[in-house]
């Protein structure tokens, strides 16, 4: 083959490699804005501080890319639809600013070394983090626990499990994330309510407030209520 077909096949090449299009990846989190309490058992924050440690995560959600399944026996990844943030610090960004803005403790704080000392500490671990899909059904699912404990004698004062999935009604990974966002802050604000009664008792304030209404979610749940 002589030089000059070696260049026209050389031309050729990187012609068809310009007019090929690389897909762009995109990043997506979960976010939403936390509501907040309509009735706490004690009308201004308790005088503790709680220590939010980083989530731990199960180690197949535990990369970028976002996980989708077909099937309860094999799961799959998007290559180029990926998280924004590492999963389990999205998830423990987002604990942190619903129990911030909820008021229902003086401080919350991420490290043993900031200024407050903790009385409590609050943890917990991912278990799923996925779209579930099949062809005519979609399903944000998400499944965590979470566990608050005394520091002083390492007592559990409270821990739940949630185990969720809401139905997807436009089929774009987008709306997975959206929704995905929904059940955290329905599951959030469950475990808010929770630890005001919870706290409220290991402290020894008040009494119980009758007429708290959360939703009361059983190890696995589909919610249907459409956005």
């Amino acid at each position: 083959m002589n030089l000059r077909i070696l260049y026209l096949l050389a031309f050729s090449a990187l012609i068809a490699a310009g007019c090929g299009t690389v897909p762009v990846k995109q990043y997506y989190m979960l976010n939403y804005m936390p509501s907040q309490m309509q009735k706490r058992q004690s009308p201004t924050p308790y005088p503790v501080t709680i220590r939010l440690r980083e989530f731990d995560i199960e180690e197949a959600y535990n990369r970028p890319q976002i996980v989708y399944r077909q099937s309860p026996f094999q799961l799959k990844y998007y290559v180029y639809r990926v998280w924004a943030v590492k999963p389990a610090r999205m998830i423990t960004d987002l604990v942190h600013k619903h129990l911030a803005s909820s008021g229902l403790v003086n401080n919350v704080v991420r490290r043993f070394d900031e200024s407050h000392k903790p009385h409590y500490e609050l943890s917990g671990i991912i278990e799923a983090l996925e779209e579930y899909d099949s062809d005519e059904l979609w399903f944000a699912h998400l499944a965590y626990r979470i566990n608050l404990v005394r520091i002083s004698d390492g007592g559990i004062v409270y821990t739940k499990r949630f185990d969720l999935r809401k139905k997807v009604y436009q089929h774009e990974p987008e709306f997975v994330i959206r929704e995905m966002s929904a059940i955290m802050e329905l599951s959030m604000a469950q475990v808010i309510n929770d630890m005001d009664i919870k706290l409220a008792q290991d402290l020894g304030i008040g009494t119980p407030v009758s007429g708290i209404e959360t939703p009361e979610f059983q190890d696995t749940t589909i919610i249907e209520v459409r956005n």
